[in-house]
């Protein structure tokens, strides 16, 4: 069985119903690749994908036992060849490989696999570990604790958009008790009342179990501990107990540098602080003065940039005790996997990169760097925030012309109000028709009568009890002036933002850097940014990608741009782009007396990037006034 077909029936097992485009995007693979894939799937194994207007399903039963099946394949790609050689090499302590019976086994050239050896090297390199050639013969040279942090990094890539759960982990290790593991934790935390969330669980069951295979495989970690820094006495009881339960349920002995080691991987992603127990005022002595001030710096930096007010005090508690856990792993090297990160950054674009700009100032105020992954759980915490704060933004304003009647225009106002509260606003009540004449600032007239006159103001009519009937027809058609809406302040915004000589389909450029640097002169040149721009674009690409698949949206993290402008470049040809290729590019550049602008504009842009399909019709833009007409289009 393909790696690729594989990798869909992880991804489904991830979540599921998940359409043919949403597969090809996390595949990176055509639309009709996937339909190949699943083809083949259910010749092999007749009806195990179901098909439905939601997209593609299979039980995990099933999936577990196709996967089961397919684990004896001869890797056939690179990537798999790599990973194969990694895991082989590190599979007992001091592992030395004959490249020659290496060929054999994979069926490649001598010249095929050292090409896949090159790849080897730069995978191990990134987790300071080294590739030794003697002659004929391979190994691999580092600590112990290096080799289980990059078997974890292939473990999740093999998993599928870095989703490990239980089922997954099973299949990995089928020799190796997964749940009597996670059970054991739990116990173990409740024992001690520690407390864990589930991604952390997941990720921490994950490191357990490759603790345990290694030892089981002769693979001990001997370093000398002398003394237990940020380690307190315990802590590390609690890392001992768990260390005995483990060594008796599979039959291996822990090293005190085994049980430090375990001891750092707990107290990084569990706390034993009892959330309900802290408020605004005793934050400190749970976090530390410097942790705090820390939070406060954050707080600030996204409400002076992103018009994000994160004063709340519930939210300040749980920001702060995430930010303290954050500082903690990094300062052991051990950072959380994020299953979700892909995914927030298509569909939370904004939030996500005001959690990079706080990334930013943490490397800044601590000199520690954050991960995609990090950075997405800081996502985690701003997310519902901005959602709640932008709902209020979206309301209908409206009037109501009622005949007022024993007062029953107060109840069908009442009876508005109860439904549809946080969808409209009822500016004006109204009870002659001739007085709809007088108004303008409205987008809807609700009516309880037929009007005589036609109005250039939409309406509809409801009775006065404000039925079921009526609740659906209001639904409707406050949907239907919400897009409207919408649709006209993003198309008054894209024509404000982007003027037409900053739209232009340009196929020379052939690199990420070239196309920042024409970009950037051409905003230069327009008198919209100044020559530091540049500087902060690369900054911001290092912290972390501005590609999305196939489009990119790089900008400075700081809103110091003379004017506000869009920048939007098109390419027959793809531009490499990190680890993407991409056709489309829209540089951002905000003065920050518009920083309001960002908010309005960049969450609908990418949403709207973020399907293929889309992508195709921007890019077939030929001119300015096309691509405005289709972007609002596809809003």
């Amino acid at each position: 069985m393909k790696a690729k077909t594989r990798k869909l029936i992880r991804s489904l097992l991830d979540r599921q119903p998940k359409t043919a485009a949403v597969l090809a995007d996390e595949l990176n693979v055509s639309v009709r690749s996937i339909k190949n894939y699943v083809r083949e799937i259910n010749i092999e194994y007749p009806d195990s994908i179901k098909s439905s207007y939601k997209g593609y399903e299979i039980t995990t039963e099933t999936a577990l036992t196709i996967l089961s099946n397919s684990t004896n394949h001869i890797p056939q790609t690179s990537e798999e060849r790599s990973a194969y050689i990694i895991n082989k090499l590190n599979h007992n302590s001091h592992v030395v490989l004959n490249v020659y019976d290496l060929c054999d086994e994979l069926f490649v050239s001598l010249s095929t696999l050292k090409n896949d050896l090159v790849k080897v090297k730069k995978r191990l390199k990134k987790f300071d570990l080294h590739l030794l050639s003697k002659g004929d013969y391979i190994e691999c040279e580092g600590l112990e604790k290096n080799k289980r942090k990059m078997l974890s990094s292939i473990l999740y890539d093999e998993s599928n958009i870095n989703f490990v759960n239980i089922e997954s982990l099973q299949h990995a290790f089928l020799d190796i008790d997964i749940p009597f593991i996670r059970q054991t934790i739990l116990e173990i935390f409740d024992k001690y009342h520690y407390f864990i969330n589930d991604y952390s669980l997941i990720n921490l069951v994950l490191h357990v179990t490759i603790a345990v295979d290694r030892i089981r495989n002769h693979n001990m970690n001997t370093e000398n501990i002398d003394s237990l820094p940020g380690v307190k006495l315990h802590e590390y009881a609690l890392a001992q107990e768990m260390a005995e339960r483990l060594g008796q349920r599979f039959h291996i002995q822990f090293s005190n540098a085994e049980i430090y080691e375990m001891t750092l991987l707990l107290i990084s992603r569990a706390t034993t602080i009892d959330y309900k127990s802290i408020n605004e005022s005793n934050l400190e002595q749970f976090i530390g003065k410097d942790c705090l001030n820390l939070v406060h710096l954050l707080i600030e930096d996204v409400n002076a940039f992103y018009y994000i007010d994160l004063s709340e005090p519930e939210f300040l508690v749980r920001f702060a005790l995430h930010i303290r856990n954050l500082l903690v792993r990094s300062k052991n090297d051990y950072f959380s996997k994020n299953p979700l990160t892909e995914s927030i950054k298509v569909s939370c674009p904004l939030i996500y990169d005001a959690s990079v700009n706080l990334a930013r100032i943490i490397k800044e105020e601590t000199g520690i760097s954050i991960n995609d992954d990090e950075i997405a759980y800081i996502a985690f915490h701003l997310g519902s925030t901005l959602e709640a704060q932008k709902s209020l933004t979206t309301k209908i304003t409206a009037a109501l012309y009622c005949p007022n009647y024993y007062d029953i225009n107060r109840k069908v106002t009442d009876a508005i109000n109860q439904h549809f509260k946080n969808d409209i606003l009822i500016k004006y009540i109204l009870t002659e028709e001739s007085e709809i004449e007088k108004i303008n600032d409205i987008d809807l007239i609700i009516s309880t009568i037929p009007l005589s006159k036609m109005s250039a103001i939409p309406n509809i009519m409801i009775s006065l009890f404000v039925n079921e009937k009526d609740q659906t027809l209001l639904s409707t058609r406050i949907t239907e002036l919400q897009k409207q809406k919408k649709k006209k302040e993003f198309e008054s915004y894209l024509r404000e933002l982007i003027v037409p000589d900053f739209f232009e389909r340009k196929n020379d450029l052939s690199s990420q850097l070239s196309c920042i640097d024409y970009m950037v002169k051409k905003l230069e040149s327009k008198e919209y940014v100044d020559s530091s721009f540049k500087e902060e674009v690369l900054e911001r690409e290092l912290i972390s990608s501005t590609a999305f698949g196939n489009f990119a949206i790089p900008h400075a993290m700081k809103m110091y741009a003379k004017k506000t402008g869009l920048n939007v470049l098109v390419s027959d040809n793809p531009i490499p782009w990190g680890s993407h290729e991409v056709h489309l590019i829209i540089m951002m550049c905000f003065n920050k007396n518009e920083r309001h602008i960002f908010n309005e504009i960049y969450d609908p842009i990418t949403m709207i990037l973020s399907e293929h399909e889309n992508i195709k019709q921007i890019i077939a833009c030929k001119d300015y006034e096309e691509f405005i007409k289709t972007m609002v289009s596809l809003l």
